[in-house]
């Protein structure tokens, strides 16, 4: 991809995933006591980097010329400062890119080497409860002193990792602690949390993204705490535990953020304590009944491939598709498939190969 390209394809990507978390951001907004509010981030995650990898990986689509200006003699200096440009931009992105990437490695090593410290436990109180279980397998309760705050893991097998600091707490604050990361497990967030930081790797620089993410986090703790809690009295008790991380953060801990660890901000614990003392215990929980808003997030995730910023003035006019990047046309042409990777007129100017 040349540097103009990348400009071209790195300013539409930016339009791309703006429409669709701004999309996202008003469905959830004007139903935000919805229990699928997560998995509406998580789809919003995973179709971003859909986007990242068609951007990157097949032609795109040009509605409009991307010779809108006719430059005249100023065309060879536009084209030029275009190329600067996007050099500049690769360059500066690809470094944001590895630097999130080393820290996501380096806080997953660091989580990997708590698990293999931990001490397993077993709770005598919670032994053969419903809570220690999640798709027909056995959560695994671990203890470790290198963390304050409680996290799940689930990879060949479901682990709870409790702060050692919190196993003197009273048995019914534990049950309700253990029963939320539970719900984290059942829901699959470990995977969502995954896909969040891959995408936080990859739209490093977009303010949009960094705030979906956040309201990811949100609406995965406020589902765990609408399923974990049931009752008034189970409030009072989930309320007590929440108190007691919020003077725990007061001391400072290791959240292990560049992680997987579900990393709990003061505001955030605010807003989770004042929903549950806010909810009103006489009704039955809201169901999910807008099952159209997963069509409606896909159709513009869909159209949104479209929008493309036309910025590229030695793009050609005379082809509805853009050529195919370099890599993946190795690719297709290692297994037989031919695929234009130059522009039609360009050709005429730069060396290419035949194929």
């Amino acid at each position: 991809m040349t540097p103009a390209g990348f400009l071209e394809t790195i300013s539409s990507l930016s339009l791309q995933s703006a429409v669709l978390i701004g999309v996202i951001g008003v469905l959830t907004f004007r139903n935000k006591k919805s229990p699928s509010a997560h998995r509406m981030w998580a789809v919003c995650h995973m179709l971003l980097l859909v986007q990242f990898l068609l951007a990157f990986g097949v032609p795109h689509p040009r509605l409009f010329s991307p010779t809108l200006i006719e430059y005249g003699g100023y065309f060879e200096a536009v084209q030029n400062v275009e190329s600067g440009l996007g050099q500049i931009l690769m360059m500066i992105w690809l470094a944001g890119v590895a630097v999130s990437l080393v820290l996501l490695v380096l806080g997953t090593t660091q989580t990997v080497r708590i698990l293999r410290r931990a001490i397993p436990i077993e709770l005598k109180s919670l032994t053969d409860q419903p809570c220690l279980h999640t798709g027909g397998k056995s959560i695994l309760l671990l203890s470790s002193e290198e963390t304050h705050t409680p996290f799940c893991w689930q990879i060949h097998q479901p682990l709870i990792v409790l702060p050692r600091s919190i196993l003197s707490l009273p048995a019914d604050e534990l049950a309700m602690i253990i029963r939320h990361e539970t719900e984290h497990l059942r829901a699959g967030h470990p995977l969502h949390l995954f896909l969040q930081r891959l995408v936080e790797a990859v739209f490093w620089f977009h303010p949009l993204v960094w705030w979906s993410s956040r309201q990811a986090v949100y609406s995965r703790e406020f589902y765990c705490d609408n399923q974990s809690v049931h009752s008034s009295s189970e409030a009072l008790v989930y309320l007590k535990s929440l108190l007691h991380f919020a003077e725990q953060q007061k001391k400072g801990w290791n959240s292990l953020s560049a992680g997987f660890v579900f990393r709990n901000s003061p505001s955030l614990i605010q807003q989770r304590v004042s929903r549950l003392t806010n909810r009103d215990w006489s009704g039955s929980p809201a169901m999910n009944t807008n099952r159209w808003r997963i069509p409606v997030v896909l159709m513009t995730a869909l159209l949104s491939l479209l929008l493309w910023i036309p910025l590229n003035v030695s793009a050609s006019n005379r082809s509805f598709w853009s050529p195919w990047p370099s890599w993946s046309t190795h690719v297709l042409h290692s297994i037989g498939i031919p695929a234009r990777d130059y522009e039609i007129d360009g050709h005429r100017l730069r060396p290419h190969e035949h194929y």
